[in-house]
């Protein structure tokens, strides 16, 4: 039953949602809206099942002073204090607005500043010319990040009709194309997981 229950769990919701959607009498009864504070519920719940892991995990980097313990100590630290913070006043407050806009903030501006780094280092390996595909890559790419900055009209002022075009037409081909293949792909891994064949979720990769 340890498998067998969550799996029947898991079709019974998959078939849920899939008649919510797609078959009129069941949607006639808007039985979908209160399916989705179920999702609210499960999406609290997972939250707090994450957020103990997460003390589990550091309290053990801590108790065993395994290396880097202290950065696991400043995470909980700031777990715990900016939770009785959240419990303590509201959004409206001015305490938690000046924590949001001299704290969270200035971090998450630093923590994107950091990945232009390693932005810049994939567009340099793909964009290396070693074939025809690259090339066009390369063109487009260029001409994308000058028809975005004023230099690129000081250059030649149809460079931002050209960038207007790459982005309206083949950005837009090559993004519907990939979002067909993303939503096939997961309708196959739904119908697998609704089938039984895959089983990941139970705890066991079979």
């Amino acid at each position: 039953m340890r498998k067998e229950l969550p799996l029947a769990l898991t079709v019974l919701t998959g078939l849920w949602v899939m008649a919510c959607n797609y078959l009129q009498p069941v949607a006639k009864l808007d039985l979908f809206t209160k399916t989705e504070h179920w999702y609210v519920i499960s999406g609290t719940a997972a939250f707090l099942i994450g957020t103990i892991n997460l003390i589990m995990v550091h309290g053990k980097n801590i108790m065993r002073r395994k290396e880097g313990w202290y950065n696991s100590a400043i995470l909980l630290i700031v777990l715990f204090a900016y939770s009785i913070h959240g419990l303590i006043v509201t959004q409206n407050d001015p305490k938690w607005q000046w924590f949001w806009d001299n704290v969270w903030t200035p971090v998450n501006s630093t923590m994107f500043s950091l990945l232009c780094f390693y932005i810049a280092s994939a567009a340099y390996r793909a964009f290396r010319v070693r074939s025809k595909e690259a090339t066009v890559l390369l063109v487009a790419a260029v001409l994308v990040m000058l028809g975005n900055v004023p230099l690129g009209k000081l250059i030649w002022s149809q460079i931002p009709n050209i960038k207007n075009w790459i982005m309206a037409v083949p950005n837009s081909a090559g993004m519907r194309a990939i979002t067909l293949g993303v939503y096939v792909g997961a309708f196959a891994v739904s119908m697998r997981i609704m089938l039984g064949l895959e089983r990941a979720h139970l705890g066991s990769g079979s």
